[in-house]
């Protein structure tokens, strides 16, 4: 049987553990968490797909990218190409993350690769394939850091996919 002593002993030895263990850095993993980051940014990114507002999406992009291709005509294709305006999502989907940490543990390295989930238009269409692909850090290339790609697959009447339409590019 615990005394009292014993008991409160043990409960600030549990208490000091806890601190010990990184229990106290769970608000800045949260803060810094790539995914929570993005996730946040791409629902600000579908506010200027729902806008059409081209100068905006452009500003987004990597400096590489913006060199290379004719983003505001890109653009233009996207949306005459999308069948009607984007109106909403359903869900918002990280299907490929990487990051690279030195020996140090600092980030050298970090992308994303961003999807919105059932994308609908007010012609009703849904397109399942819609999103980004988003390098968050390169220290090697910083000119790299922005999007890259954002693409959509096209899709018919009776829900075939077709083409993907796209948005800049992926440079190695």
């Amino acid at each position: 049987m615990l005394t009292r002593n014993k008991t409160a002993i043990i409960m600030m030895l549990v208490l000091l553990l806890m601190l010990l263990s990184g229990c106290g850095s769970t608000a800045d993993l949260e803060r810094t968490n790539p995914k929570k980051l993005a996730k946040k940014e791409a629902e600000e990114i579908f506010e200027y797909i729902k806008a059409e507002d081209i100068n905006s999406l452009v500003a987004l992009f990597s400096h590489d990218v913006q060199k290379t291709h004719n983003l505001k005509e890109e653009w233009k294709n996207f949306f005459e190409k999308l069948d009607g305006k984007a109106i909403s999502y359903e869900s918002v989907s990280f299907p490929g993350e990487g990051m690279g940490v030195d020996k140090d543990g600092n980030i050298y390295d970090s992308h994303l690769s961003i999807n919105y989930n059932n994308v609908k238009t007010d012609n009703g269409t849904t397109y399942t394939e819609f999103g980004y692909f988003q390098t968050r850090i390169d220290t090697a290339h910083p000119d790299r850091e922005g999007i890259n790609v954002f693409t959509f697959q096209m899709v018919d009447k009776d829900g075939n996919k077709g083409e993907y339409i796209t948005v800049g590019d992926y440079i190695e």
